[in-house]
C-alpha cells in the first residue's frame, strides 16, 4: 500500500484531518511549563536549583513568545514585543534578584537593585496591553473602562488594607524604599485595571484573550499574596507566591504559541451589553470598600478610613457613570429598535396606519400609504374623513360608518375588497384589514393594511378572459360558452320564460384550409364570429365549442319566428360580406335551432346536442343545396329532436 505524505491520504483510504505541528505547539510548551513547576517542587529546600528552574521558565516564556509572533505573525506584532521586552526585563530582574541571593546563600530582600527592573517589566506589560487594547478598539465605548475601573478598585482596596497599609505602618525601610513600595501596588492597580478593560471588551473572541486574562490574574495574585507574606512577615523563597509567578509563565506563553492569538487584535471590539453575571459582580465589587471602611473603623485605625472614603466617593461615582452608561445603552437600543421596526414597515408594499382607539387619531402612517392613496393619510385625524374613496364600481362615497377602522374599533378583525381610491384622475382599487390592538382587555390601537391590488384584478380578469375566451375569435369558448349559458338558463327559468339555442356551422372550412391555406380558413373564422357578434343582442351568448362550430343563446327570443327574423338579418349581413370581401372564398353557414321551455327538465349539454342535430338536418336538405342563400335554418318544434339527431 502507497502513501501520499504531502496529503496526508493513504492509497484508497480516506482523507485523514490532521493539523499542523506548530498549531500545536502550546501544548508542548504548556507541558514543559508544568514540567518546569513539578521540578521546582521537587527541588523544594535547594535555594540556588529552585532558582534556576524558575528562571529558566521566565526564559523560556520569552522564548515563547518571540516564537509565536514568528509563527503566528498577530495583526499587532508591536503589542507582543513589549510583552517579550517585559518578560525578558523580569528575567533580568530575577537574576539580579532572586538567582544572585541564591548563589550567595542569602534570601531575597527588599528592597535590592532588581526593584527598579521589576517595575520596568510591570510598565512594559502594561504598555502591550495598552497597545492590544487601542489595536481593538472600534468606538468609544466607555463600558468597559467603567466596568474595569469598579473591579480594579474593589480589589486595590483590598490589597491596600491587607497589604500596602501595615507595611508602610510597621516598615523600618528608608524614604525612597517606602516609595518603591507605594509604587508597586499602583503598578499592580494599572496592571490590573488594563487585563480587565482588554477582557471585559473581549466580545465574542474572549477564547482568544482567556490566556491572556489567566496571565494578568496569576500575576496580580501572586504579587498579592506575596505582599501579604511580607506584612505578616511569613514569606520564605520557594513558597506559594512563587508558584503563581510560574503559572504566568506558562499562560504568557501559551496566549503567544497558541493560533487565536492572530485574533487578539484582528477582532474588534463589540458594543458591551452586560449579562446578569457581570452586573452581579460589579454589585458585590461595589459593596467591597463599604464593608472594607466598618472593619477599618472597628479595628481604630486611622489612615486606612481616609483612603477608603475617597475610594468609596470613586466608586458612587462610576457606578453612577456606569447606570448612565447602561440606561444610555438602553435608550439607544430602544431606538434601533424602533427605527428597525419602522425600517421594516416602510420597505413592504403595503400601506400601514395606526391610530388610537379612542380619538382616531394617526399614531404611526408609513409613507407606502401617502403614495397609495395620493395623499398623507397621517394628516387626517377621523378616519371617516379620508377623501376619495368609493365604492367600488360606483361613484358613491364610501360611508365612513363601514370603513374597516371603524368596524375595527368595536373589537372586530375587518377585511374589505370593494373600496376604490380615486388617485391621478384614476380609480384605484384596494384590499383593507383593520384589525384592533389590544392591552389586556381594553383596545389601544386599530392598525390598518391596505394594498393596491388594480394591477393584481386586471392581471385575474386577463387570466380569466384567458381562460374562457377564444384566443382567435375573441368570443367565449366552450367553456366560456356553457358558464355564461348555464347562468341564463338559470336566470330564464327562474323569469319562467322561454328561449332558443342556434348551432351553427361554418361550411366548408375544410375546403378553404385546402385550398387556401389555414391563414384564409383563420380569416373565414375571425369573419363569421363577426358577423355573428353583430347580429345578437347585449344579453345574448355567443361561443366558438369546436372547429367550425359555433352557439348562440337567444335569451329575448322564444319563438321560430323569432328565430326566422334572426336567421333573415344574418342572411342579410353575410351576402353583403360575400359580395365586399376580397377573398377568393364565399361564407356559407349552416343553423339548427332548438326552442327550450322553462316548465321542461334541460341542461345546456341537451340543447346543443338538439340544436347540433338540427343543423345537420338542415345541411341534409336538398341534397346540401342551399335555396336560401348563404345561410339555411332548420327549427325543429318546441322540446322535440330531429329525425337527424346523433
Amino acid at each position: 500500500m502507497s502513501t501520499d505524505a504531502s496529503s496526508g491520504t493513504a492509497a484508497g483510504g480516506n482523507a485523514v484531518p490532521h493539523q499542523p505541528a506548530h498549531t500545536r505547539m502550546w501544548l508542548g510548551y504548556a507541558a514543559l511549563s508544568l514540567a518546569f513547576i513539578a521540578a521546582y517542587a521537587g527541588v523544594s529546600g535547594n535555594g540556588l536549583a529552585q532558582a534556576i528552574v524558575f528562571s529558566t521558565a521566565n526564559l523560556a516564556a520569552v522564548a515563547a513568545i518571540l516564537i509565536g509572533i514568528r509563527m503566528n505573525r498577530p495583526t499587532c506584532p508591536s503589542a507582543w514585543y513589549l510583552l517579550a521586552a517585559g518578560q525578558a526585563a523580569y528575567l533580568v530582574g530575577n537574576v539580579c534578584w532572586y538567582v544572585i541571593a541564591a548563589a550567595e546563600g542569602r534570601a531575597t530582600a527588599f528592597p535590592s537593585p532588581a526593584t527598579e527592573i521589576f517595575l520596568a517589566s510591570y510598565v512594559l506589560n502594561a504598555l502591550a496591553l495598552l497597545r492590544l487594547i487601542r489595536a481593538r478598539r472600534a468606538g468609544r465605548d466607555w463600558s468597559a473602562l467603567l466596568d474595569a475601573l469598579i473591579v480594579t478598585v474593589a480589589f486595590t482596596s483590598g490589597y491596600f488594607v491587607l497589604v500596602v497599609a501595615p507595611l508602610l505602618a510597621t516598615t523600618q525601610l528608608a524614604p525612597y524604599a517606602q516609595l518603591l513600595a507605594g509604587v508597586y501596588p499602583f503598578l499592580d492597580m494599572l496592571f490590573f485595571l488594563l487585563a480587565t478593560r482588554l477582557f471585559f471588551g473581549a466580545g465574542n473572541s474572549w477564547r482568544a484573550l482567556a490566556p491572556l486574562a489567566a496571565w494578568a490574574a496569576a500575576l496580580f495574585l501572586a504579587d498579592v499574596v506575596y505582599g501579604i507574606h511580607q506584612v505578616k512577615g511569613v514569606g520564605r523563597d520557594g513558597d506559594l507566591p512563587f508558584f503563581g509567578y510560574l503559572v504566568s509563565f506558562l499562560f504568557v506563553g501559551v496566549a503567544a504559541l497558541h493560533p487565536a492569538m492572530r485574533d487578539v487584535a484582528a477582532q474588534r471590539e463589540q458594543a458591551d451589553v452586560a449579562g446578569r453575571v457581570r452586573l452581579i459582580a460589579l454589585g458585590l465589587c461595589g459593596l467591597v470598600v463599604p464593608a472594607l471602611v466598618v472593619d477599618s473603623v472597628r479595628d481604630g485605625q486611622r489612615i486606612e478610613p481616609i483612603v477608603l472614603s475617597c475610594a468609596s466617593a470613586v466608586m458612587f461615582i462610576l457606578f453612577m457613570l456606569r447606570v448612565g452608561d447602561l440606561l444610555t445603552k438602553i435608550l439607544a437600543a430602544g431606538r434601533r429598535e424602533h427605527e428597525r421596526l419602522q425600517q421594516f414597515l416602510e420597505a413592504i408594499p403595503i400601506g400601514v396606519d395606526v391610530r388610537d382607539a379612542g380619538t382616531g387619531r394617526p399614531v404611526y402612517v408609513n409613507q407606502v400609504a401617502g403614495r397609495i392613496l395620493g395623499y398623507d393619510p397621517g394628516r387626517v385625524d377621523v378616519p371617516g374623513e379620508l377623501p376619495h374613496l368609493y365604492r367600488g364600481g360606483t361613484g358613491e362615497p364610501f360611508p365612513a360608518e363601514r370603513l374597516p377602522a371603524t368596524l375595527a374599533r368595536q373589537g372586530h378583525v375587518v377585511t374589505a375588497d370593494d373600496i376604490e381610491v380615486e388617485r391621478d384622475a384614476q380609480r384605484r382599487q384596494l384590499q383593507v384589514v383593520a384589525t384592533p390592538i389590544r392591552d389586556g382587555a381594553q383596545i389601544r390601537y386599530v392598525l390598518t393594511a391596505f394594498a393596491d391590488i388594480t394591477a393584481e384584478r386586471q392581471m385575474a380578469e386577463e387570466l380569466r378572459q384567458l381562460s374562457v375566451i377564444d384566443e382567435l375569435t375573441g368570443v367565449n369558448n366552450r367553456r366560456g360558452f356553457l358558464l355564461a349559458a348555464r347562468h341564463e338558463l338559470a336566470l330564464a327559468e327562474r323569469a319562467s320564460r322561454p328561449g332558443v339555442l342556434l348551432f351553427i356551422d361554418l361550411d366548408g372550412l375544410k375546403r378553404i384550409n385546402d385550398t387556401y391555406g389555414h391563414s384564409a380558413g383563420d380569416h373565414a373564422l375571425e369573419s363569421a364570429s363577426r358577423l355573428l357578434r353583430a347580429n345578437i343582442r347585449r344579453r345574448d351568448v355567443l361561443g366558438r365549442i369546436g372547429g367550425d362550430e359555433f352557439c348562440v343563446l337567444l335569451t329575448e327570443a322564444s319563438r321560430l319566428a323569432d328565430v326566422d327574423l334572426w336567421a333573415s338579418r344574418l342572411r342579410e349581413h353575410v351576402a353583403r360580406h360575400n359580395d365586399t370581401s376580397r377573398q377568393p372564398y364565399r361564407l356559407a353557414l349552416t343553423v339548427g335551432a332548438t326552442i327550450f321551455e322553462h316548465d321542461t327538465p334541460h341542461t345546456i349539454e341537451d340543447l346543443i346536442a338538439r340544436a347540433d342535430a338540427a343543423m345537420y338536418q338542415a345541411r341534409e336538405q336538398d341534397d346540401g343545396q342551399d335555396r336560401e342563400g348563404a345561410v339555411r335554418i332548420l327549427g325543429p318544434t318546441p322540446g322535440t329532436r330531429s329525425p337527424g339527431a346523433r
